[in-house]
């Protein structure tokens, strides 16, 4: 019986490590007009946001994904600097050269070149469509 019970946990996490490595996510699809916005949740507060060929992550760490698989950022949201929400290295696989960075001041101390806003602020990031 002990033997069944182990075999059985074994491959409940070899599916779900091979899950984390294939990058099978839950997602969602928002109809909406003029273009549909999917959400992919990845972990904890680990987002990614995709609509009208624009792609957003939302705290990206590399414990929950392999980034090198995974869409590269237009836009990338830090809400702060804890290492559960800040991975400078899945950061890096996802960051493009114009990639638009909005992070907290905390957060400059890791990651440069950022645009930081605080609690209340708001602000307007145009792209050009590609």
């Amino acid at each position: 019986m002990n033997i069944i019970i182990i075999v059985t946990l074994f491959l409940i996490l070899g599916f779900a490590s091979s899950s984390l490595a294939e990058n099978i996510f839950e997602k969602d699809t928002i109809s909406s007009s003029p273009v549909n916005i999917s959400v992919t949740f990845i972990a904890h507060g680990t987002l990614m946001m995709e609509f009208d060929k624009t792609v957003v992550h939302i705290d990206p760490v590399g414990q929950y994904a392999d980034y090198s698989k995974l869409p590269r950022a237009d836009l990338i949201l830090i809400t702060h600097h804890h290492g559960d929400h800040l991975d400078k290295a899945a950061i890096g696989l996802i960051r493009k050269p114009d990639t638009d960075i909005i992070l907290s001041e905390l957060c400059t101390r890791e990651i440069k070149g950022g645009i930081v806003m605080k609690n209340g602020d708001s602000r307007r990031i145009i792209r050009k469509l590609r």
